[in-house]
């Protein structure tokens, strides 16, 4: 990287030093003090969700999310801190004004069966995902051109700077794979795909209970720290709990909480703050006579919330209560939810009074995640709450695969529960993901032409103020809105047999990576 950085990734890379500092990198040779000896053979890790593809142009949760990750090159790969690092990038020079953005490339870069990365295949990867459902439009959006301009060189051209740039090259969208084999079996190549990233898939297809990632041996940032990463399906938190605590797995990314007395001395247990927060996600295209259509029903529901009590009966203090839409730590949360939060009856009563629904008839269904520990016992502690508001709530605990399919497409969906996540990027994706066109924006099915117009606003807006105080409006006019309401920090507790820096999920994110040895701290 060059003197022409963007601010923005300075800040990220002084902030990876610092974090660093006084932590002495390892080889493979010697014996750590507390640990085992790297490379690990194998090590087991167990999936709360079901890989169900491997292509990072269709939407995904956390499990697919990270595989393909993990089988995939990427221009800039997210290290364990959050920083978007080169991977397959050599450097990334920003011109003085920020509106072009020039990736070399490492020489000699192969796939796993040890045909080249071309220039070729990074442009096509552009094509094919620009537009795609899971692609986060907004750093994107004033992106004008992509081309290469010789066998190493591939330039982003934009008509305004977007400091936010790096960070996507870190999201899962921008997975590269040779346009040559994608484009000779469109259908079947992302069952068994080559990688450029640190693992390729050594046995098992979507859907398989059990998938085996090998390091990929042309791996340039390698050697990983992990040779063998097995990957185990396993829906239910009771039975990821028990794999864990008798030694079929070694590491489990989400766990109930009340199992955490439960295992022997030689399993760490941790909680995960995954920059995220637990959350009511309401269709705002339900008919008129739907109770959840009215706006002033979608706030009493709010207020009647007690967030605390939802963290401590269902979420087992995990998860404390959030004042607004983000995650605690963020500069530019304005605490949108009135009282700090906390539960209000006498106001959401009053505003009850006012809707056709003072009297009772308020029931809806909130559909969510049925293996995810503690997402159906949340639905079923705030029902007991808005019965204060003649509510009927119905939990619908669904498989994940089910239950997004039921969020995205099934006409007579109502709510959902589950969580806002940003992985890696700053916090206008955060908000997109709710309000605009993002993952929650879908599911929401929000059409608001004014959250538009703030949107448009910040997209086309380069000083920082000006774009900070439109996060700020964005966060009012969501308010106003009331199709997300925020509850809980978005955490999980995690359970290892190998300790936190090995295998581990990315600071502030819900994805998991192996970590090169180069980089296993002691």
């Amino acid at each position: 990287m060059d003197a022409k950085k963007p601010k923005l990734f300075i800040f990220a890379i002084a902030i990876f030093a610092i974090l660093l500092a006084g932590c002495q990198p390892i080889t493979a040779e010697p014996m750590m003090e507390s640990g085992p000896m790297l490379p690990l053979a194998k090590v087991r890790y167990g999936l709360p969700g079901a890989l169900t593809h491997f292509d990072p142009a269709l939407p995904g949760e956390t499990s697919e999310g990270s595989t393909i990750k993990l089988i995939s090159g990427q221009l800039l790969r997210f290290d364990q801190y959050g920083v978007p690092q080169p991977d397959l990038a050599e450097s990334m020079d920003v011109s003085d004004d920020g509106l072009v953005y020039t990736f070399t490339l490492r020489e000699n870069l192969m796939y796993s069966d040890g045909t080249p990365v071309t220039v070729e295949d990074i442009v096509f990867t552009w094509e094919r995902i620009k537009d795609a459902p899971p692609t986060d439009q907004g750093p994107i959006a004033n992106v004008v051109s992509v081309e290469a301009t010789d066998d190493r060189t591939v330039v982003w051209t934009l008509s305004l700077p977007e400091p936010s740039l790096p960070f996507w090259f870190g999201r899962t969208g921008f997975s590269v794979h040779p346009q040559a084999q994608v484009e000779a079996d469109p259908d079947g190549y992302f069952r068994n795909p080559v990688s450029a990233g640190p693992y390729y898939v050594a046995s098992g297809e979507p859907g398989d209970p059990v998938v085996t990632l090998m390091e990929n041996p042309y791996y340039q940032l390698g050697p990983m720290a992990v040779q063998e990463l097995e990957l185990h399906w396993v829906p239910d938190p009771t039975s990821r709990s028990l794999l864990l605590a008798t030694g079929q797995l070694d590491y489990v990314y989400e766990l109930p909480p009340q199992a955490r007395a439960t295992f022997p001395p030689d399993v760490e247990t941790f909680v995960v703050a995954l920059g995220g927060v637990f959350h009511l996600s309401i269709n705002q295209q339900l008919p008129d006579d739907h109770c959840l259509s009215n706006r002033d029903v979608r706030e009493a529901i709010s207020l009647a919330l007690d967030r605390s009590e939802i963290n401590e009966r269902a979420l087992l203090g995990v998860s404390p209560p959030v004042i607004g839409y983000f995650y605690t730590g963020q500069p530019l949360d304005v605490g949108i939810l009135p009282n700090g939060g906390a539960q209000d009856l006498e106001a959401a009563k009053a505003l009850m009074a006012d809707t056709p629904w003072a009297d009772g008839g308020c029931s809806f269904t909130v559909t969510t995640y049925g293996p995810r520990p503690g997402y159906v016992e949340s639905i079923l502690v705030f029902a007991e709450q808005l019965k204060e508001l003649n509510m009927e709530v119905t939990a619908d605990g669904q498989e994940v695969g089910i239950a997004l399919d039921i969020m995205a497409n099934s006409p007579d969906y109502n709510a959902g529960w589950a969580v806002t996540g940003n992985n890696g990027g700053p916090p206008e994706s955060y908000l997109r993901n709710q309000f605009l066109d993002g993952f929650w924006a879908q599911r929401s099915r929000i059409d608001d032409d004014e959250m538009k117009q703030l949107f448009d606003e910040l997209t086309n807006t380069v000083d920082q103020d000006a774009r900070d105080e439109l996060i700020r409006q964005i966060q009012y006019r969501g308010y106003e809105v009331q199709s997300i309401i925020p509850c809980c920090e978005r955490s999980v507790m995690g359970g290892s047999r190998i300790g936190q820096n090995i295998v581990r999920t990315v600071t502030g994110a819900s994805h998991f990576i192996v970590v090169p040895i180069a980089d296993v701290e002691q």
